[in-house]
């Protein structure tokens, strides 16, 4: 049988280069919410929505401290899950998955947030328990991947790879019905045939870096080198190159044609124009570095935190305690929120001509977060969403 050839491409873009002006609308910027965690599952987590750019965008701004937050809910569910913005067909919702096992049955480890009707709806249980999985939500479906795979006890436990079909979901007395989670093909690159002395001191393998990019779900590990490839529509695995995807953590969608992640090179955060060909499989990858036309050179603070704002822009958040007694529980948080505005639509047209994307201001908040009853998660930002 003839190999299939693998094509990847990396182009590093200078600094220098021509950026792409582009001018944008900020009346219908999307809304921003923040997924915080409690120390206990009644509830296991707090939401809150956010403005990211309240005053239309445009110049800097000074930094506004905003004393009180009020949660627009709280999720009863299993603590150590992740959360993924879904399109649903019934509206925008926010979906958490996962759980612990320190109590199997103390709260559902599917669970929704309907963002129009702020209603919070209990969904099915995994297959295996899974904590904080990797979550990708590609048309009517949310794929759930192990983060930390195990062969020998739960938590993530076999099957490492589920899949929840949302194409004919019904909301019934707060429950979803019509869905349930499935297994999905074993991804090859978690160990399986392992020998005796293997299965006693298993091979760690994590997750490092994912993206889902048209039908196609895109993986790096740790423990090797190269991405891995998995078809929707085929329901195939399969070796795409032999090099590491180039961020960390996992990249979002930026518009139809970019995706934001973290640079594992240069630790920022950088725009990618990702392509995959599934016939004879290929990857194709592009950077787009951030740069700013600021009079005063100011670093754009990156984090792992960030989220899109289509073509207004995006943000970034960090957090610190303060609480003044120290350890890992605590009873407040500043979540600091910079927003930055991008000058580009991003075509088709424009990603042939351009090198670099241009940010062109800054806004800074910071939201107060506390919880003295309950108690807060260390760090206790979550998730951050954008819908």
């Amino acid at each position: 049988m003839p190999r299939r050839a693998n094509k990847r491409k990396l182009e590093k873009t200078a600094r220098d280069s021509v950026p792409c002006q582009i001018t944008r609308s900020s009346s219908d910027s999307p809304s921003v919410y923040l997924v915080v965690g409690h120390e206990i599952s009644h509830p296991a987590y707090s939401v809150y929505k956010v403005k990211p750019l309240p005053d239309g965008g445009g110049g800097d701004r000074p930094m506004r401290i905003r004393r009180r937050l009020r949660p627009a809910a709280s999720l009863y569910a299993k603590l150590s899950m992740a959360f993924v913005p879904v399109q649903s067909r019934l509206g925008p919702w926010i979906v958490g998955v996962g759980g612990d096992l320190a109590n199997e049955d103390y709260g559902p480890e599917t669970i929704v947030f309907d963002t129009v009707t702020q209603e919070v709806i209990t969904g099915p249980k995994l297959v295996s328990t899974k904590m904080c999985p990797v979550l990708l939500p590609i048309g009517d479906r949310i794929y759930a991947l192990s983060r930390n795979p195990s062969v020998k006890e739960e938590p993530d436990f076999v099957p490492w790879f589920e899949v929840l079909d949302l194409s004919q979901v019904e909301v019934v007395q707060g429950r979803l019905m019509n869905c349930e989670w499935k297994e999905m093909p074993r991804p090859p690159f978690f160990p399986w045939e392992l020998t005796p002395r293997q299965y006693i001191f298993p091979p760690e393998v994590n997750v490092k870096s994912y993206v889902a990019v048209g039908s196609c779900i895109l993986v790096s590990v740790t423990g090797q080198t190269g991405t891995h490839m998995f078809d929707t529509e085929t329901e195939q695995w399969a070796k795409l190159d032999d090099k590491d995807l180039p961020f960390v953590g996992g990249a979002i969608p930026h518009g139809p044609l970019l995706f934001l992640g973290l640079s594992r090179a240069v630790e920022k955060i950088t725009a990618y124009k990702i392509t995959v060909t599934t016939g004879c499989p290929s990857l194709s990858i592009v950077e787009f570095p951030m740069v700013t036309d600021w009079e005063v050179e100011k670093e754009i603070v990156s984090s792992s935190r960030f989220v899109s704002l289509g073509n207004h822009g995006f943000c970034s958040f960090k957090c610190r305690s303060i609480d003044r007694t120290p350890g890992p529980k605590y009873e407040g948080e500043l979540v600091s929120m910079r927003a930055y505005t991008i000058e580009n639509p991003l075509s088709q047209g424009h990603l042939e001509s351009i090198r670099n994307v241009l940010v062109s201001n800054q806004q800074k908040q910071i939201y107060n977060v506390r919880d003295s009853f309950r108690g807060l998660d260390s760090p206790s930002l979550e998730a951050v969403i954008s819908l």
